[in-house]
């Protein structure tokens, strides 16, 4: 997975997380971020890598991911790594 792919992983996961009201109270509280912050963030690694760590925190979450977008688990996993400054992913 290269850094396009994962910013794309990660900007499904900000609309994953908008669109279900549970998820979006879940994030804003355990980041502290407000609505302005996430939507003037979604172009950050910052705010991409968090909503990313968010949905890995709790399985339920991650699975609702996957399954909504069509991936496997490792792929967020993947996302968040090289967002981070890991690796690059050779799928």
């Amino acid at each position: 997975m290269n850094r396009d792919a994962a910013e794309t992983v990660a900007i499904q996961a900000i609309a994953h997380v908008v669109g279900d009201d549970d998820l979006l109270q879940g994030l804003l509280a355990q980041t502290g971020m407000d609505l302005t912050d996430l939507r003037e963030g979604i172009g950050t690694i910052g705010v991409q890598v968090g909503v990313l760590d968010f949905l890995l925190s709790h399985e339920p979450f991650l699975m609702g991911f996957v399954e909504a977008i069509g991936c496997s688990p490792e792929t967020p996993a993947r996302a968040q790594m090289v967002l981070s400054g890991g690796p690059v992913w050779q799928d």
